[in-house]
């Protein structure tokens, strides 16, 4: 009979802490390798469970007790399951995590490699998986997946420089911070992703605490000079309900860059805030980002990595803010940026200054099937590069001029700065459909739209024409069609193509040719001998002298009669 490769399997002797370490340190003392599997039980924990390459968690799926009657993912209790329960005071896994002033000449020897965490619940701790940290390695071909988070004091879930590692099915509920994903080493040293994520979800918390405060979901290049690379996450979710608006007096002082708040105990730093007016160097309705507090003085930015603005005069205006984002995509450091990665399905509900943030993004791909909507803004951009946006929702964007070499698509509502090239419905105007060629198009105007009814388009923007040079005779090519300038010092022949009509995909009708003669003698401009102008019969010939021009356009007319439209003008005195 065959040999089989049997897993190891190490189930602990009860459901204490004790017990679990025990058999951590007979996996450990076995040569690494295989699987813890946790009871069913809420198990209290009084330090962070060990971490170790190759050596696995599995609990019991946890059973939920929904707060909701009527919604299951507005927030749970447990029911049942495995349960890992804390003080408050510390991660219930950790590795890694401690901030190091430059990273180990070897990194590679410190990587948590093979490590699985998946089937349990969390309630009570810092975070409930704290791995990687400034200049500190983190997972490296691992899984986390199946786990349910209640009541971390700071995030839910903190991974920093992973690679290879696939991330699902986490659910974050009233947690400070929901998820947290980042690259924390410098892009010389490595660049953390290659990693897949799918299902993240998080609630910002609705027990009290000013929920404005807490944050969503994360993708962050965090250091000096770092990449988050190749990061493929599908569905990403999160809601905050129960989030009220935030409006206060803001005071400004001419030329400081200090800001004057009733209460700074309600900002943070990274908080997307707008004003209701505009002064003082401040535009009406633009998202800018809270850059530090002090006392209740702020300071604010037009980016995460930009100064802080001056007050270009003294005064106030009124603040608002829904708070920080659902969805973050973002940098610390103007060096620093998240690249060639793919979201797809992020859904930000509820309230919120920016429903999703984007900052030193290049080459990335969102599609976003939700946003809060009559907020603050839905889409904030900031340096985001080559990057494309789409969106079925009546969209809020906020793209600055550094975003316009990105893309957005879908149905649009009020565009703040750059609306970025891109073929949208613009429902600020009934649905009409603009395309944008131009990546920094400025407020609400589509280079081409669709008007009268659907009827024709409208350029929002001079449009040229394509201009050829003949010096010599020619059959003209439909790809000549526009300004075709004929210069030559003797008598020349322009023969215009056949007309076709027998399919959409070959017919010429309505192709135009402005043909201009500046050459010194005639320029004799033909059909192709059996097809008219203007259905005149026999007119298969113009002639034009020197300075004449003529304009023709092939045409249709009744029983399907193809002919030359001839628009001749004189010639220029």
């Amino acid at each position: 009979m065959p040999s089989r490769q049997i897993p190891k399997l190490y189930i602990p002797s009860d459901a204490t802490e004790a017990a679990i370490r025990a058999v951590h340190a007979a996996a450990v003392a076995a040569g690494g390798g295989g699987t813890i599997l946790l009871p069913d039980a809420v198990i209290a924990l009084t330090e962070p469970l060990p971490v170790a390459s190759g050596i696995g968690y599995q609990g019991v799926q946890p059973v939920l007790d929904y707060l909701n009657d009527t919604v299951p993912d507005s927030g749970w209790d447990f029911a049942g399951g495995t349960v890992l329960a804390g003080d408050g005071s510390f991660p219930a896994f950790a590795a890694n995590d401690a901030d190091l002033g430059s990273p180990p000449a070897y990194i590679t020897d410190d990587c948590i490699t093979g490590w699985r965490c998946e089937h349990i619940g969390f309630t009570g701790f810092t975070r409930a998986i704290s791995i990687g940290a400034v200049n500190n390695i983190g997972l490296q071909f691992s899984t986390i997946h199946d786990l349910f988070i209640r009541e971390c004091g700071d995030w839910g879930l903190f991974l920093a420089n992973f690679m290879h590692t696939d991330v699902s099915r986490i659910w974050t509920h009233l947690c400070e911070n929901g998820q947290y994903y980042s690259a924390l080493l410098p892009a010389s040293t490595l660049m953390p992703g290659n990693s897949r994520f799918d299902s993240l979800f998080n609630i910002i918390p609705a027990d009290g605490r000013d929920n404005r405060l807490c944050r969503g979901i994360v993708f962050e290049a965090g250091g000096n000079g770092t990449h988050l690379n190749e990061i493929y996450a599908d569905r990403i979710q999160n809601n905050a309900f129960n989030r009220t608006e935030l409006l206060v007096n803001a005071t400004f002082s001419n030329g400081s860059a200090n800001i004057a708040v009733p209460d700074g105990g309600k900002f943070r730093p990274r908080m997307p805030v707008t004003f209701t007016g505009s002064n003082y160097g401040i535009t009406a309705g633009r998202i800018y980002v809270v850059k530090s507090v002090s006392g209740n003085t702020i300071q604010i930015g037009n980016a995460f990595t930009s100064p802080a603005l001056t007050a270009s005069g003294s005064g106030s205006l009124t603040l608002s803010s829904w708070g920080m984002s659902c969805f973050e995509l973002s940098s610390r450091n103007d060096g620093a940026f998240v690249s060639n990665s793919r979201f797809l399905g992020v859904d930000a509900e509820g309230g919120s200054g920016a429903g999703v943030y984007v900052e030193n993004a290049q080459g990335c791909d969102l599609n976003i099937s939700e946003v809060p909507g009559d907020k603050n803004a839905d889409i904030v951009g900031r340096a985001a590069g080559f990057s494309r946006f789409y969106s079925s929702n009546t969209t809020v964007t906020d793209f600055d001029t550094a975003s316009a070499t990105s893309q957005f698509h879908g149905a649009r509502g009020i565009g703040r700065q750059a609306l970025l090239s891109g073929l949208w419905t613009d429902q600020t105007r009934g649905g009409l459909a603009a395309f944008n060629i131009r990546g920094d198009a400025w407020e609400n105007q589509g280079d081409l739209e669709v008007r009268g009814g659907n009827s024709f388009i409208y350029p929002r923007f001079g449009m040229g024409m394509k201009s050829t040079l003949k010096t010599e005779n020619t059959v003209l090519h439909p790809l000549d069609a526009g300004l075709v300038t004929f210069d030559g010092s003797s008598t020349l022949v322009c023969t215009l193509p056949a007309i076709t009509n027998s399919s959409d995909t070959s017919s010429l009708v309505g192709l135009p040719f402005h043909i201009v003669n500046a050459g010194s003698a005639d320029l004799a401009v033909n059909t192709n001998g059996t097809q008219l102008f203007n259905k005149v019969s026999g007119k298969t010939g113009y002639m034009l002298n020197a300075g004449e021009s003529l304009l023709v356009v092939a045409a249709e007319g009744a029983g399907s009669t193809l002919f030359w439209a001839a628009f001749p003008s004189g010639g220029v005195a």
